[in-house]
């Protein structure tokens, strides 16, 4: 005997007991911070899109980009790029800071919190898996040429404002309309998807002047403004959804 002693089974059990335990109340912390992580991340794609922003304003006399919603009817306020639209080779809404150089990396169209199965970037549209013609940016990079032939959209995570005036879309004016109005926030909304919440107790969001921040909506009101349903396409509630929970503004004027 060289009066070595090793673990007896008892001992070892409550070893493994112990660990258990231990990871049962480490691991909701851990996806706690994780969940942190992804909605810092979010908030840093809608913080470099509203420089963006700012930067395209610069040059278009503080008009944003147009959202798509102004030319084409019935129209999600999400897509990227669209295969219908035949100016700026295709890039609408926000995909026109990439198309003008101003967002170098696509991954900033996609909130990290997301996991909607039909929208990724990296993957395009597989024909059949839901009704709609819309997809991800393709894995390779390339838009347009690498969209799929049966690809209508490019789309992002990213739902994009344009102001309605109650008669017609306009493009939002940081000098007109000031720093304090929502342009962006990382709601998705569509027939096919309803709403979605990304970070359960609220929305990051970008402002006119280039910041973003979190908006707390814990009771899910921005949801529940349309009974859980889509209103992309309702011009009224969707501008009554921007003013009453994103906007920082309390005037609301309207371009000459």
């Amino acid at each position: 005997m060289n009066g070595q002693k090793g673990f007896t089974l008892i001992e070892l059990l409550v070893v493994i007991a112990i660990i258990a335990v231990l990871m049962a109340i480490l691991m909701p912390s851990l996806e706690k911070a994780r969940r942190q992580g992804r909605r810092i991340a979010c908030a840093g794609n809608l913080k470099s899109m509203g420089y963006a922003c700012v930067m395209y304003g610069n040059d278009y006399d503080y008009q944003f980009p147009f959202c798509h919603m102004v030319k084409i009817s019935n129209s999600g306020s999400y897509a990227i790029w669209n295969r219908r639209d035949n100016k700026d080779n295709g890039f609408v809404a926000h995909g026109l800071l990439y198309y003008h150089g101003l967002i170098k990396n696509p991954l900033v169209f996609y909130c990290p919190a997301n996991r909607d199965p039909s929208i990724r970037f990296g993957e395009a549209h597989v024909p059949g898996e839901w009704q709609g013609v819309g997809g991800g940016w393709p894995e390779t990079g390339r838009v347009p040429e690498d969209v799929p032939s049966h690809q209508q959209f490019v789309q992002s995570h990213y739902h994009y404002r344009s102001l309605w005036d109650g008669h017609r879309w306009r493009a939002m004016n940081s000098a007109k309309d000031g720093g304090g109005m929502a342009f962006m926030a990382d709601v998705f909304t569509d027939p096919a998807r309803g709403v979605q919440n990304h970070h359960k107790t609220g929305y990051n969001v970008a402002f006119a002047d280039g910041h973003s921040e979190f908006v707390k909506d814990e009771d899910w009101d921005v949801e529940n403004a349309a009974n859980g349903t889509a209103y992309h396409v309702d011009h009224t509630l969707q501008d009554y959804v921007w003013k009453t929970f994103f906007d920082k503004v309390k005037k609301y004027p309207v371009a000459q």
